[in-house]
C-alpha cells in the first residue's frame, strides 16, 4: 500500500537506486579483496635466489607449483630459513649473471608463455643464454630423434631442420649427438636461428664434442635453455625432464628418426600429453616413413602403424599444420 501520497514510479526509483548503491558497495569490497589478495601474493613471491635456494633443496617444480596455487605460501619461510642454500644460490646466480645467463623466475613476465602449458610441471626458473626472445615465437618447430642414427635419419634430420630455417621458423632440438646435432646444423647452415633445450647447466656442454656447435648457435643468434643453474651435469632422469620443455615450446614436432625403444618416444609421449583443449592448442606431431624398416627406424614405424602421428614421406610434399610445405629427399 502506497503512503503519503507517494507515486509507485517513485518507490520503484528509491528500491533502484538502493539497490544500485548495495551493488556498488559489494563490488568495492570485492575489488578491496582482490587488491588485497594481489598485494598478499606480490610479498609472498619467491625471489630467484629463493627459487633457486629451493632447488638446491631438492623440491620439485611440481611442489613449488602446488604451493604457489594453494597459496600457502610456505616454502618462502623455508627459503628464508636455510641460510647456507640461500647463499650458495646468490653465488650462482652471480657467476651466470657475469657469463651473460639470464634466470627468469615464474613470477616474471618474461616467463616464456608457453611453460606456462606444463601447469604443475612447469620449471620455476629458466636460465638463458643467447637470444630470449625466441622463447615466445609461436613459429618453432622441434625436430627430434635418435643419437644413433644412420646416415638416412642423419640427412632427414639435416634437411627437415634446412628447409625450416629456409623459410624463417625456428628450429628447437637438443644438442645430443645425432639427429639433434643434424638438425642444429641444418638450421644454421640455412642462416636461420635455433635453440637448444639442455639437461645441465649452461657452463656444462653436453656431450663436450658439441662445444663449437653451442657457441655458433649462441653467436648466429640463437638460445640454448635449461631449468637447471650451473654446476649441474646431465644424467638420465633429467635428459628425460628436458623432452617436456623442448616439445611445449611449439605446435609441431617432427621424429626425425628412432628406435622403438628411445629417449625420443618420451618426447612424443609428452607432446600429445600437453596437448589439447585444456592446454589451449592440439600439437601436431610427425614421422619420417621409411621405405625401408630396421631397427633405426623401428620407432617411426611404430608410431605410424598406430596412427600416433601424421606421415613425412620422402619426396612428396607434406602439409604442415602452420608452416609451409616441406619436401624430403
Amino acid at each position: 500500500m502506497l503512503r503519503f501520497g507517494a507515486s509507485k514510479g517513485f518507490l520503484c526509483r528509491k528500491i533502484k537506486y538502493h539497490l544500485m548503491e548495495n551493488r556498488e558497495e559489494d563490488w568495492k569490497e570485492t575489488v578491496k579483496k582482490r587488491q588485497n589478495k594481489m598485494e598478499a601474493w606480490r610479498l609472498s613471491c619467491l625471489s630467484i635466489e629463493e627459487l633457486l635456494c629451493l632447488q638446491l633443496l631438492g623440491y620439485s617444480p611440481r611442489q613449488l607449483y602446488e604451493d604457489i596455487e594453494s597459496e600457502r605460501y610456505s616454502l618462502k619461510e623455508t627459503a628464508s630459513m636455510s641460510i647456507r642454500e640461500l647463499d650458495k644460490a646468490k653465488r650462482i646466480l652471480d657467476r651466470q649473471a657475469k657469463a651473460g645467463v639470464f634466470a627468469i623466475s615464474y613470477y616474471d613476465k618474461a616467463y616464456p608463455h608457453h611453460f606456462r602449458n606444463l601447469c604443475q610441471d612447469a620449471p620455476p626458473l629458466v636460465h638463458v643464454l643467447g637470444n630470449k626472445d625466441l622463447l615466445d615465437r609461436e613459429d618453432n618447430v622441434a625436430i627430434i630423434g635418435a643419437r644413433a642414427a644412420d646416415k638416412d635419419g642423419l640427412d632427414m634430420a639435416y634437411g627437415l631442420a634446412k628447409q625450416m630455417g629456409e623459410q624463417g621458423h625456428i628450429v628447437i632440438s637438443g644438442l645430443a649427438l645425432g639427429c639433434d646435432t643434424a638438425a642444429h646444423r641444418g638450421c644454421l647452415d640455412a642462416g636461420g636461428q635455433t635453440i637448444a633445450v639442455v639437461a645441465s647447466g649452461l657452463d656444462i656442454t653436453h656431450p663436450k664434442v658439441n662445444k663449437s656447435l653451442q657457441d655458433e648457435i649462441i653467436a648466429k643468434g640463437g638460445t640454448i635453455l635449461s631449468e637447471h643453474p650451473f654446476g649441474v651435469k646431465a644424467n638420465p632422469t633429467r635428459l628425460v625432464a628436458r623432452c617436456r620443455m623442448q616439445v611445449v615450446l611449439t605446435q609441431s614436432v617432427i621424429v626425425a628418426q628412432c628406435p622403438i625403444i628411445s629417449g625420443t618416444m618420451y618426447a612424443v609421449r609428452f607432446a600429445q600429453t600437453y596437448s589439447g583443449d585444456k592446454f589451449g592448442l592440439r600439437r601436431q606431431i610427425y614421422a619420417v616413413e621409411y621405405g625401408t624398416m630396421n631397427e633405426l627406424n623401428s620407432g617411426n614405424k611404430f608410431l605410424l602403424d598406430y596412427q600416433l602421428v601424421l606421415p613425412i614421406k620422402p619426396r612428396q610434399r607434406t602439409e604442415l599444420d602452420g608452416f609451409d610445405c616441406l619436401v624430403v629427399n
